[in-house]
């Protein structure tokens, strides 16, 4: 009992402060946060409607209600083509260079409704959206 109890320093406390309130954050991140699994596409609005051109590999990947990213903006797919078209001449060089895309190649169409000017765009469609907790638990 007559022995000196060493007091921690407050540096001590700081670091496994900081420590704990790092791994809350990371907790509640996994809970809540989400992880989303993208695809590039080239989009051409014309008129009110915007064709988004995905390649026949990420055809399985695409369905109906998925959502479209365009500069921040957020349209939902309405319509996917059944049938692919093939890349042309009617396409400008910018769509193919914007979509990765080759004269020849076959490509399938998904169709919303867009309020943005006509042009080329560049877009990405979320395919899957998980939340990091599932990995933890699957």
């Amino acid at each position: 009992l007559d022995e000196y109890v060493k007091v921690s320093n407050p540096g001590i406390w700081m670091l496994l402060s900081a420590i704990i309130i790092l791994l809350i954050g990371g907790c509640v991140w996994a809970v809540f946060g989400h992880l989303d699994t993208n695809i590039g596409v080239a989009a051409r609005c014309e008129s009110g409607t915007l064709n988004c051109y995905v390649k026949e590999s990420d055809f399985s990947k695409i369905k109906i209600k998925q959502k479209i990213n365009i500069n921040g903006e957020e349209f939902i797919i309405n319509h996917i083509s059944q049938t692919p078209i093939m890349v042309d001449d009617s396409f400008s060089d910018y769509t193919l260079h914007v979509g990765n895309l080759k004269k020849g190649e076959w490509v399938y169409v998904a169709t919303t409704d867009s309020e943005l000017a006509d042009g080329t765009y560049y877009a990405t469609i979320t395919v899957e959206s998980v939340t990091p907790m599932s990995f933890v638990f699957n």
